[in-house]
């Protein structure tokens, strides 16, 4: 609920790209974990979908609508607004549809450091050292966030399902390791200019949750979605867990977070000092984990969503001004669609409005109206500063 004591006087919003179709590289070896044939999609692999823009759309003209609330509406002449995309095509593409649903006819570009498909390092999580002691810090991180191995146990469930889901008994992958599907060892994924990763059951896990949630989200027939072989959302809830937890151990734990989230904060601290009052961000689900990890928010479960970084989601990090005082003061939002307005491509709007979850900082106090200081934050960004 909006509170006329304060004023919203600049916000950032850091979104994952809307829905793509799947990574070549990843379902190549899904090919082996299933004998099982994966559909074929209209699109390149790894591209934003018709789909995908349709609902970017939507989700422009319902923050268009968010932000007048808020006081901000650009006019011809200033539109305040700045936009920078990974030079990615699902990213630019995105942010291109967000911008066309919020400010259609406005002079707006849509910025982006490289040719398409080239990686900007803001938004690259590959590592820009693989030293043993930043690996030794990261398995540390690992086996402190997933201790006794409590992680697995409680993705035991998961994988049964996701195991008979992909009937992974009868697929090659089975032939080579002759073990359950949660069995499979995993190693620490840690090479320069790569992107780390939890390779083995937890990538392949991972992998195939994500599949399956983009066939979803896209609106396939029932029975093409898995098969046919995921019968409700309870079966969902347990699997997208698997997916949870890997972005959780690869994305959000403190080392591999702080890494991988410095220019992206620099960035953000950056746009906080100039004149824009709207600064859109697309990146990915890993750029969104890292950044939270990194400036210490506290975990959280997003309602009527089972993904902790769902698809075509914002994260809005907004900076207030009291209006007595003079003082600023942060809040940050997730704002993103529902698992079913995703499915059903509902149109968004204020009378339709998608999820806005608020997000609490680890160790700083709200105010009595929900509201943290923004030196509080401000404190957080600037850790970062002389990396």
């Amino acid at each position: 609920m909006k509170n006329n004591h304060y004023r919203l006087d600049k916000v950032v919003i850091l979104s994952r790209h809307g829905i793509r179709t799947p990574l070549q590289n990843t379902l190549e070896f899904l090919e082996q974990a299933t004998p099982f044939k994966w559909p074929t999609w209209q699109h390149p692999y790894g591209y934003l979908t018709t789909r995908g823009g349709a609902l970017e759309v939507y989700f422009g003209h319902y923050l268009s609508q968010w932000l007048e609330n808020h006081g901000i509406k650009p006019s011809v002449t200033m539109p305040e607004v700045f936009v920078y995309a990974n030079s990615l095509q699902r990213t630019v593409a995105t942010a291109q549809f967000i911008i066309a649903g919020a400010y259609a006819g406005y002079d707006i570009t849509v910025n982006h450091k490289y040719p398409i498909e080239k990686m900007d390092p803001i938004f690259d999580p590959s590592l820009r050292d693989d030293s043993p002691e930043l690996k030794q810090a990261v398995l540390s991180d690992i086996e402190e966030t997933n201790k006794a191995e409590a992680i697995f146990k409680n993705l035991a469930p998961a994988y049964e399902i996701l195991s008979d889901i992909l009937d992974y008994r009868h697929s090659t992958l089975y032939a080579q390791y002759q073990c359950p599907l949660a069995d499979i060892p995993i190693k620490l994924h840690f090479k320069k200019n790569e992107e780390p990763a939890l390779l083995g059951a937890l990538a392949i896990g991972a992998s195939a949750v994500d599949a399956f949630l983009l066939q979803y989200y896209s609106a396939f027939p029932q029975e093409q979605i898995a098969w046919g072989r995921i019968n409700d959302l309870a079966q969902w809830q347990q699997i997208v867990e698997i997916r949870n937890q890997y972005v959780n151990l690869i994305c959000h734990t403190k080392t591999l977070a702080k890494h991988s989230a410095t220019l992206i904060i620099n960035t953000i601290s950056d746009l906080m000092q100039q004149q824009n009052k709207v600064n859109l961000l697309v990146g990915h689900d890993s750029t969104i984990a890292s950044l939270l990890g990194a400036l210490n928010f506290e975990s959280y479960q997003l309602p009527n969503q089972f993904e902790t970084t769902p698809i075509g989601g914002k994260l809005a990090l907004q900076r207030f001004q009291h209006s007595s005082t003079g003082e600023y003061f942060f809040k940050a939002e997730y704002i993103y669609q529902s698992f079913e307005q995703l499915y059903n491509g509902q149109v968004l709007d204020a009378n339709n409005p998608p999820e806005h979850f608020q997000l609490k900082l680890k160790d700083a106090p709200l105010n009595s109206d929900g509201f943290y200081t923004w030196k509080d934050f401000e404190k957080r960004l600037n850790i970062y500063q002389a990396k």
